[in-house]
């Protein structure tokens, strides 16, 4: 039973951990095929972190916000968490600012004038405008030294422990990545840059694929003590795999498991293929397998053919195939009938012999897809256009049967 959300949901809180995993994915495909050295960690270094031969080249931290009202303010709580966390680092470490970036990713907006909107990467700033360290350093020191807030009381020791030049080189290694895309659409961004290297309108496929690994690997490198870090080999690996399994000879069946919608399923009532598997006698629930077995194949094809994924005259040529091993059987049972006066029970019989072949054996595969429905709807979608039948007499039977 779904909840009512409260005060005291976790849902908020779990979307910012998966947004931690997704974001890592992500932000490290831009070294993929660039950089082969480079490691990814999460919630190892930071909450993102970028690493090569144990140095640090990136620390993200993310910060997520369903509803997007977070304002990235002189005074925010997550903008002081992170400079808590990483004033902190500096004061152990004096040289982190001048050899790694840091980034506070964030799905919140900064307003204008604001100490983060003065921290943006530089290219995002129009001509005229640039980034100012200095005057954003100015701007945190005001906050801090009159402090307000007890919360955060602990954020404003550690930015002034710094020294004044210290804090300025903190601010100016700091880039502020606002109005990020949020968790889900996350998905997009992925799958926007896996269309270099996946096959034409596979993107999609392919990001479910890759993702498919990450998280197992994410809660793998996570599980780890301490948390292991992912190598961009390790990516590269696996988005060659899933590039070799979308080549234009492996075709993916997504359709299997698709549900028609109630409307399809009434309008197929009237159908030619609906009528075929009448006038033999096959009812109940037979009757809506062969119905939702049109549908997959229906929409599997199309969807391929609208995805410019099977060449020209390639379904033609697997219908003619199905026909062609259609045809020996058919003319076998009307043999076996043979010409003499035969009771409609028998024809009936005989044409539920010859269905029971294709609802139950036939399978031939289109490529290398060899499910079920493919086979058994694309018979269905032949019977429709009465290239096929049941009935020995199933042109005839289905005129009489036509409403």
């Amino acid at each position: 039973m779904a909840k009512s959300p409260t005060n005291f949901s976790a849902a908020p809180s779990a979307a910012g951990y998966l947004y931690q995993a997704r974001l890592a994915l992500a932000l490290c495909l831009k070294y993929v095929n660039v950089d082969a050295g480079v490691e990814v960690g999460i919630e190892r270094l930071d909450d993102v972190s970028f690493e090569a031969n144990g140095t640090a080249l990136e620390l993200l931290q993310a910060k997520h916000h369903i509803d997007r009202v977070a304002s990235l303010t002189d005074k925010s709580v997550d903008l002081w968490k992170t400079l808590r966390v990483w004033s902190e680092a500096v004061a152990k470490d004096p040289t982190l600012p001048a050899r790694t970036r840091l980034a506070l990713v964030t799905t919140g907006s900064a307003p204008a004038g604001s100490a983060a909107s003065m921290l943006r990467p530089a290219a995002t700033y129009p001509a005229g405008k640039a980034r100012d360290p200095k005057a954003a350093t100015a701007l945190l020191e005001a906050v801090a030294e009159s402090g307000g807030n007890q919360e955060l009381k602990a954020s404003y020791e550690a930015f002034l422990a710094l020294g004044a030049t210290m804090r300025i080189s903190l601010l100016s290694s700091i880039e502020i990545l606002d109005n990020q895309p949020l968790l889900t659409d996350l998905e997009a961004s992925i799958e926007n840059d896996l269309r270099m290297i996946a096959p034409r309108g596979q993107a999609a496929v392919a990001r479910e694929r890759l993702e498919g690994w990450w998280w197992s690997r994410a809660c793998k490198a996570l599980i780890a003590n301490p948390p292991e870090a992912i190598s961009v080999l390790e990516i590269e690996a696996k988005l060659d795999d899933i590039r070799d399994g979308l080549k234009r000879d492996a075709l993916v069946a997504d359709q299997e498991h698709a549900d028609p919608p109630a409307g399809e399923i009434a309008e197929y009532e009237g159908r030619p293929f609906v009528r075929q598997l009448k006038v033999v006698g096959v009812g109940g629930n037979r009757i809506e397998y062969a119905k939702r077995d049109y549908y997959r194949a229906f929409t599997q094809r199309s969807k391929w053919v609208r995805e410019h994924l099977v060449f020209d005259g390639e379904i033609a040529k697997y219908e003619l195939t199905l026909i062609e091993e259609w045809q020996p059987r058919f003319q076998q049972m009307r043999d076996k009938i043979g010409d003499g006066e035969v009771s409609d029970a028998v024809r009936r019989q005989a044409g539920q012999e010859l269905y029971g072949w294709v609802e139950t054996d036939a399978r031939f595969p289109f490529r290398t897809v060899s499910q079920r429905f493919l086979t058994v709807g694309s018979f269905h979608i032949l019977a429709n256009d009465m290239r096929v039948g049941w009935h020995p007499d199933f042109e005839t039977a289905c005129a009489a049967e036509n409403p």
